[in-house]
């Protein structure tokens, strides 16, 4: 990392740390994640350079693992205060992302969803559903250099150097190497005979 960038990067932690630190306050006292939301959504709409550097040292903060060495897009922002993000992450404008892993050299194309898992709510029995509850939540993990493609929804794990193409809708489990597409998601040939060959877009 650079001068220029540390000092970028440090100025970005102080500018984000009372959007955090009131976060932290809401949590430990009524255990909420209201305002995490808030400024998650608010620091997405930042555009440019400073947008990128303000939602990353704001997740450097948040997440319990999480590189300085990766991009978010404008609009996009993770809708719950755990993740991890490695080192070369890339993700486009206008993503949504749960509960995820994202190992190093991770590419997300614009518009792309990895909510929590598939079993976020419940039909009640006077079939109203039910609110999103914290044990329903799964951790969707995208392997190493796994590359997603535009608008994809993502709901089950992509193994390292897997495709997910344009608009696929992933339900089952990704193996590496596999370029997957379709609703729902089905294998169409590898990433290791095809070359370019089923590239998301």
């Amino acid at each position: 990392m650079g001068p220029i960038k540390a000092v970028l990067n440090g100025l970005s932690l102080l500018l984000v740390f009372f959007p955090w630190l009131s976060w932290r306050l809401e949590a430990l006292l009524c255990s909420g994640s209201r305002l995490y939301l808030f400024w998650a959504q608010t620091l997405a709409l930042v555009p440019g350079l400073p947008g990128t550097f303000l939602r990353r040292a704001f997740y450097w903060l948040v997440f319990p693992k999480c590189s300085w060495e990766w991009e978010i897009g404008f609009g996009a922002f993770f809708s719950h205060p755990w993740a991890m993000v490695g080192r070369g992450v890339y993700i486009g404008p206008y993503c949504i992302l749960g509960k995820t892993i994202l190992e190093e050299g991770v590419l997300v194309a614009s518009r792309v969803s990895i909510p929590s898992g598939k079993r976020q709510h419940r039909r009640l029995p006077d079939g109203r559903l039910s609110p999103a509850e914290e044990s329903s939540l799964e951790v969707i993990r995208i392997g190493a250099h796994a590359w997603i493609g535009e608008g994809a929804v993502v709901m089950a794990e992509v193994g390292p150097q897997a495709t997910v193409a344009a608009g696929a809708v992933v339900t089952k489990p990704v193996p590496p190497g596999t370029v997957v597409a379709g609703n729902p998601a089905r294998p169409i040939s590898s990433t290791s005979t095809s070359g370019r060959e089923g590239s998301p877009g």
